[in-house]
């Protein structure tokens, strides 16, 4: 699973041993020695030593129960298979007496094993009659424990209802227990399943849910993980920086707890923004981290991710023979497991690179192994993984029939699972979070105030005459304050939009808003590295001052409002924060006059020797949201898949040309002339219509 499991470990034992205090005195250490953290992992083989010779000396059978029932558990997150070996004398022991709170923990620990060699139909049936017994016993956090764990069987298994029934169970005792722990974690679960079936926006409300438990409460673990998470959703809307420092937020937390299963999810995040930036080796780095944590604790399903992702990295770089080679090495690892999603995937990737190699008839064998599994769990995402996948394979044979009939499956599903609905959603809880977190801390800061102002009031009467002094030196300052403000006031004006920052002064914040219709423009310099190494610092810098300070003269004159600048590229968006008709057409016209600023321009430094700076525009249509981040010089920005293509316009575009994509183009398509260019490919959004602007 994407984040790491949730587990009780409940040291309860007979009421006989628990009379005995010498004994419940022993058990107890062995308990500290054994125990791990709410999201860990035991890794000390030291430890499991002590307890092997605790146990080798032992000769009360109670004793010896307790020992191996421990030893059972310390090995759930080290070398799992060797933890089981202890089954079978244990409940040969249970059978001949009545012990039914260790019958709970054999099988509870039993499941527990078998679910972290992905074997999930034994571990149900494990985990089902740890529950029952629970139940019988009334155990209330026997009982919480058994149905959480019945839920990750379920969820592993790929069968997502029944994972949520379980969960939304364990969320309402937990609730009602006021267990916030267990509560945030809970919330955890529900937010992978919810990714798993690509509902991002339930994905992410509840990752923001169970962050501010975890806060609350002052988890560090739960914050780590939280943040692991949050940075997945982050991703997930291209904001790859913010993906970052979350990562790096979570590591720091995590590299104390030693939590290499976690610390490893972070490091397979950051190789897959590094494998994204095209920084192969850096990728790299961090996806060989994660392999080594894996095969330190023998863990499967982390061995079995860091292979599938070096495999991953290199079918990015055309190393197919190292990819598959990679990829049969994560094959072989969970070919023993019962995990049905991810040897789907496998068998998927494995059929891609025999296709490229062109070993068309065992990549076909592959294919249908994968067809068999993706149908089995009934999952939408992995069989339009399919679907892409066995098209390019038709195609290369030249079944061309099946390969349209893919080929418009994949289509299908795709649109299905990403859509502008579920972009607005997630912006609007990830905004939510944000502005909840600066009205705290707005709230906070009025609360001083008002202490402030009640001292104030305390002591007028001792400062009354003072103020008389003061009087005269105040007057003669007024027109310098008056000033000031009326100085101050453009400057925000500069930063802001004028809406926005006349609610900034009144309320001392500003809301986030859901735009559904603007047009968004970036412009980039073609060869912008390549020729300001040629420049100074100084004249680079003017240079670029000059084309801004022109393009922010004509969208003022256009009412577009300029969002920022990042290097050299230029961004701004018509349509907000004021709602227009017109956004499309005006954000056109403002590109074509700066089109023709730029060649004019062009054309008078050619005139003079100097270099020159090429430009393309690009421009979408689509719903964003906007508002205002940070504490700290505010800044007014916008967020949404919109604001993605928009920029992908730009860098499929041409220098000198201004490409627009075809939501915009229904917008504009009777007031200008357009060159139809079809359907082109854009970074991680497929293919897109786009059309060149050629004139009114």
């Amino acid at each position: 699973m994407g984040i790491i499991i949730f587990e009780f470990y409940q040291a309860s034992y007979s009421a006989k041993v628990e009379q005995n205090e010498t004994l419940l005195l022993f058990l107890l250490l062995i308990f500290k020695l054994t125990s791990v953290s709410l999201y860990g992992q035991y890794n000390e083989q030291g430890s499991i030593d002590s307890l092997k010779n605790l146990l080798a000396n032992e000769s009360r059978d109670t004793v010896k129960v307790a020992l191996m029932i421990e030893l059972m558990h310390a090995h759930t997150y080290y070398k799992s298979e060797e933890g089981l070996k202890y089954e079978k004398a244990l409940l040969q022991y249970l059978e001949k007496s009545d012990r039914p709170r260790d019958l709970y923990m054999v099988k509870f620990v039993t499941g527990k094993l078998y679910w972290r060699l992905k074997k999930y139909e034994e571990a149900l049936s494990n985990h089902l009659a740890a529950l029952s017994i629970a139940e019988k016993l009334n155990l209330p956090q026997c009982i919480l424990s058994s149905t959480i764990a019945i839920g990750q069987d379920h969820a592993d298994h790929s069968n997502y209802p029944e994972a949520l029934k379980y969960f939304n169970k364990a969320l309402s005792i937990s609730i009602e227990s006021k267990d916030k722990l267990t509560t945030a974690t809970l919330y955890n679960l529900i937010s992978w399943v919810y990714g798993q079936q690509g509902n991002y926006p339930e994905r992410t409300k509840n990752d923001f849910i169970a962050l501010r438990l975890s806060q609350e409460i002052g988890d560090q673990e739960g914050i780590a993980i939280n943040y692991s998470n949050i940075a997945g959703d982050y991703r997930a809307l291209g904001n790859d920086s913010l993906a970052l420092q979350y990562l790096d937020s979570s590591i720091n937390l995590k590299n104390g707890f030693r939590d290499l299963i976690n610390l490893s999810e972070s490091y397979f995040s950051i190789g897959e923004i590094y494998q994204d930036r095209k920084k192969y080796s850096k990728a790299l780095e961090y996806y060989m981290k994660a392999l080594k944590n894996g095969n330190d604790i023998n863990d499967i399903p982390l061995l079995v991710k860091a292979y599938y992702q070096i495999a991953k990295l290199y079918v990015v770089q055309g190393n197919d023979k190292e990819a598959l080679k990679n990829y049969l090495s994560a094959l072989n690892v969970s070919n023993s497991t019962e995990d049905y999603k991810t040897l789907s995937e496998i068998y998927i990737e494995i059929g891609a690179c025999l296709t490229r190699m062109k070993k068309y008839v065992d990549a076909k064998k592959y294919f249908d192994k994968a067809e068999v599994f993706a149908n089995r769990i009934q999952s939408e995402s992995l069989n339009g993984k399919y679907y892409e996948n066995i098209e390019l394979l038709d195609s290369a044979t030249g079944n061309w029939k099946e390969a349209y009939r893919n080929y418009k499956s994949a289509v299908r599903l795709n649109n299905k699972l990403h859509n502008d609905e579920n972009t607005k959603k997630i912006m609007q809880t990830t905004m939510q979070y944000e502005f909840d977190k600066k009205e705290a801390a707005a709230k906070a800061e009025q609360e001083k105030k008002e202490i402030r102002q009640r001292l104030f009031r305390n002591s007028i009467s001792g400062i009354l005459l003072a103020s008389l002094i003061f009087l005269v030196i105040v007057y003669r300052q007024r027109n310098k304050i008056s000033k000031a403000r009326k100085r101050s006031d453009e400057l925000l004006l500069n930063i802001l939009p004028e809406e926005v920052a006349d609610e900034l002064k009144q309320k001392g914040n500003a809301d986030a808003k859901l735009f559904e219709n603007v047009t968004v423009m970036f412009t980039d310099f073609k060869g912008f590295t390549r020729i300001s190494e040629k420049l100074s610092p100084a004249e680079l810098v003017a240079e670029i001052h000059t084309c801004f300070k022109a393009f922010d003269n004509i969208i003022d004159k256009h009412h577009i409002e300029k969002i920022k600048t990042i290097g050299d590229a230029y961004m701004c968006a018509g349509g907000l924060p004021i709602t227009n008709k017109t956004h499309a057409e005006d954000v056109v016209n403002a590109a074509i006059e700066i089109q023709k600023y730029m060649t004019e321009h062009i054309q008078k430094r050619i005139k003079e020797g100097k270099e020159v700076f090429e430009m393309r525009i690009g421009i979408h249509t689509g719903p964003v949201v906007a508002g205002i981040v940070g504490v700290k010089k505010f800044a007014y920005d916008i967020w949404g898949d919109t604001v993605n293509i928009a920029s992908r316009m730009e860098s499929s575009g041409e220098a000198g040309r201004i490409n627009v994509s075809g939501s915009t183009y229904e917008f504009v398509k009777n007031k200008f002339q357009f060159e139809y260019r079809g359907k082109v490919e854009a970074k991680n959004k497929g293919e897109i219509d786009m059309y060149f602007v050629k004139s009114h």
